[in-house]
């Protein structure tokens, strides 16, 4: 009889079955400037943020500014029209474009963005249908989740990976800046979320019986950790029904993930940023604390000391990091077979050291810094297209679409 886990059961199998692995310094491969593939660029966008393929293999595109394309791998462009309004500014605007697991059946889209609002602005997750009957057109549009209180700060995070089953979503979410609501499981900065496709908290998560407070703090984005920890409270927002946040986390201690994908074999990674140092790659597994902003493998951008994860036995170590720092963006397990060998591997850009990773997985929790390309522009995202080609654009005004296949 054939069993189907839920990505609740795999994770906690995961869990289980999850090794005790020194960590990697990622950034002691060696880069290479002559990569196994050839770029081409395509066209190009305004602070292009995401890529999402179409089955037939168009690709939606975000601009952080504030639209959304959908482009042919010939390059022709048009501009969907019904995108909700977003905070351009800094970090903010309009961020990541997934296509719901259903979509087949209903093109649902999801889109993750910084909102704005009262105070300031926050992150947004909502939910449109894709129509094309005479010009593209997000209709029905719903937000089913957002981050409050609003307030200023960068480190949005807005990451999103479905469960192998098609019944859960994965929100991975900034800390703003703030540093130490990372900790505080009142907030949802600074965590990763489980959530139902509608955007309420999935059953089985493991904080699901807790109680929020019904009113919480939100601190200035502080200098350093240290001044964090006594930063004075602006503002105390309450929340007009209970708090959803305890019931919804996943995992916390997290700083500005970028990166979050399922590998073959049901585990959930997730990529993010460290501050002058301590990228990390970490396997995201039920209930667990990463540390952020109580350990890190690297200092405050100001040079004030952050103490190192081997001091805390009790949170969870990146499997591999990154000092100096890559400054990743998004995460992607390449499934096809048009590079040779590459399967099962994953594929991170890099914004600051423009470059591509690649990273490869023992199957058992560990993973290992493969290779690195130097490819000449800040890579915001890569994806691959139904053919196994793989395409990246770049976070500039104009940046570029690239296609990339094997030399």
């Amino acid at each position: 009889m054939k069993t189907t886990l839920t990505a609740a059961a795999m994770a906690l199998a995961a869990l289980a079955a999850s090794p005790a692995t020194a960590q990697v310094n990622g950034a002691t491969v060696k880069e290479s400037a002559e990569p196994p593939f050839k770029l081409s660029k395509i066209t190009q966008f305004d602070y292009p943020w995401k890529i999402a393929f179409l089955p037939d293999g168009r690709m939606l595109v975000t601009e952080k500014p504030g639209k959304l394309w959908i482009a042919t791998q010939k390059g022709q462009k048009v501009q969907v029209k019904g995108v909700p309004k977003v905070e351009y500014e800094g970090q903010g605007g309009l961020l990541g474009v997934y296509l719901s697991p259903t979509f087949d059946k209903d093109r649902g889209v999801y889109l993750t963005y910084s909102e704005p609002g009262d105070g300031g602005s926050g992150l947004a997750l909502a939910r449109a249908t894709l129509s094309e009957d005479e010009t593209p057109e997000l209709t029905n549009l719903n937000v089913i989740w957002r981050e409050m209180p609003k307030g200023h700060g960068g480190q949005f995070g807005g990451a999103v990976a479905f469960s192998p089953d098609g019944k859960y979503l994965f929100l991975a979410v900034g800390e703003r800046q703030r540093m130490t609501p990372a900790q505080d499981m009142d907030l949802a900065l600074g965590k990763v979320l489980r959530l139902t496709l509608d955007g309420k908290a999935a059953p089985g998560n493991p904080f699901e019986t807790r109680e929020g407070a019904k009113t919480v703090p939100l601190i200035a984005p502080p200098r350093d950790t240290e001044t964090a920890k006594n930063a004075p409270v602006v503002w105390r927002y309450t929340f007009p029904d209970k708090n959803p946040y305890p019931a919804e986390i996943w995992t916390l201690g997290h700083r500005n993930p970028y990166g979050l994908a399922f590998s073959p074999d049901g585990r959930l990674w997730g990529l993010e940023h460290g501050p002058r140092g301590g990228d990390e790659l970490n396997l995201i597994e039920p209930g667990k604390n990463y540390g952020w902003p109580l350990v890190s493998y690297s200092t405050n951008y100001n040079g004030v000391p952050i103490p190192s994860p081997d001091t805390r036995s009790d949170l969870q170590k990146p499997v591999i990091y990154w000092t100096p720092v890559i400054a990743p963006s998004d995460l992607v397990f390449y499934r096809g077979t048009l590079f040779k060998d590459w399967n099962g591997s994953a594929l991170a850009g890099g914004l600051g050291s423009m470059t591509l990773s690649r990273i490869t997985f023992d199957g058992k929790g560990g993973a290992t810094p493969a290779e690195r390309w130097d490819v000449g522009f800040r890579v915001r995202d890569v994806e691959e297209a139904p053919d196994g080609s793989l395409w990246m654009i770049a976070d500039d005004e104009p940046g570029g679409l690239y296609r990339a296949v094997p030399k």
